[in-house]
């Protein structure tokens, strides 16, 4: 191996979690379904599963949670069993669920989420949302595939990202825009067949009575959030509620840390700078992975293609904060927020 790969960078982080941040055995608490949810009870949890879905839309995100905090009656929380059978799927859980759904581990904007509404009360939508997840997916994919076919630029690696496109006598920044969204499409599709479709096994094995819904992705929180949320908070709405949150905690937990460390205290900016800046650089670490030793048609070095995927993640926090910044001054210009 000649660079960093998603897989390695990924479990040390988790590792960097479990073992030095935290204290699973003290600190960690698995809330536990006493029976199937009611609709009620859903819709208890409903509104600070919207609200508190990131750790990094916000800093007021961070304020701290009561000690023993209110959860519905169809759950409870189990600390680190003192028997071996109830270790195993205790810790199993710890360690399928990188997301955390359903876990308390002690860090407050990501507790006050738990546990979270289902994304999918019955197993036949959950299903549903698969087949229509992978067609889409797979359309989309055909169809940039489609397009790439006849756009010099992504089979010949001498043409340039600005050239004119093929279509239209479009070129400059214009027909860069075009291919971003086009290789953007593309990576969305590819990423949208990860979350839906392998997951049917462990649904179709609960509904078979092979697993219980402990276990069931249809059970667990959305993966994607709601679009709308890049309207009117930016990136901070893109990364904090849109995207999916598959690596949140490794990556921003260094983050919190640090930012104890340093005394910053509750809704701070220089709190929430500290834990941006740390979450999105262990991010472009594990992104560089991404780039293969050798990566075909590239016309850079594979060193230079993967400082240029962590420069993408680096500079995500410079932005957010310039949306606070601008939200800060119009709010004082203006009298509004």
């Amino acid at each position: 191996m000649d660079g960093v790969d998603v897989i390695s960078v990924n479990a040390v982080l988790i590792a960097l979690l479990f073992l030095a941040l935290k204290d699973p055995h003290a600190q960690f608490k698995l809330i536990v379904r006493n029976a199937r949810e009611q609709s009620s009870a859903q819709q208890s949890v409903a509104g600070d599963s919207l609200l508190e879905e990131t750790a990094l839309l916000s800093p007021s995100n961070d304020a701290p949670v009561p000690s023993s905090p209110s959860k519905p009656a169809a759950y409870r929380t189990q600390q680190y069993p003192p028997t071996l059978r109830e270790r195993l799927p205790w810790v199993n859980m710890l360690l399928i669920s990188i997301r955390f759904n359903d876990c308390l581990i002690a860090i407050p904007s990501h507790d006050r989420s738990q546990p979270q509404s289902p994304a999918f009360p019955k197993r036949r939508q959950f299903f549903i949302q698969a087949l229509l997840s992978s067609v889409r997916g797979l359309l989309t994919i055909d169809l940039t595939h489609a397009y790439m076919t006849t756009d010099a630029y992504f089979t010949d690696p001498n043409i340039s990202l600005y050239s004119p496109l093929p279509f239209a006598s479009i070129s400059g920044v214009a027909a860069m825009g075009v291919r971003s969204l086009v290789l953007g499409a593309q990576i969305w599709a590819a990423l949208s067949q990860l979350f839906y479709l392998f997951a049917t096994l462990p649904v179709g094995l609960t509904a078979l009575g092979l697993l219980g819904d402990l276990w069931s992705p249809h059970t667990w929180g959305a993966y994607y959030g709601p679009a709308s949320a890049i309207f009117t908070h930016g990136l901070r709405g893109f990364w904090g509620k849109y995207w999916h949150q598959t690596m949140r905690i490794t990556t921003s937990a260094p983050g919190y840390a640090l930012a104890d460390v340093l005394g910053l205290k509750g809704t701070e900016w220089k709190r929430y700078a500290v834990i941006s800046f740390v979450a999105f650089g262990c991010s472009g670490v594990v992104h560089m992975g991404l780039v293969p030793a050798e990566p075909l048609w590239a016309t850079v070095s594979p060193n230079r293609l993967r400082l240029n995927m962590g420069l993408f993640f680096w500079l995500q926090p410079v932005g957010m904060l310039g949306e606070m910044l601008e939200e800060s001054l119009w709010s004082r210009t203006t009298g509004r927020e």
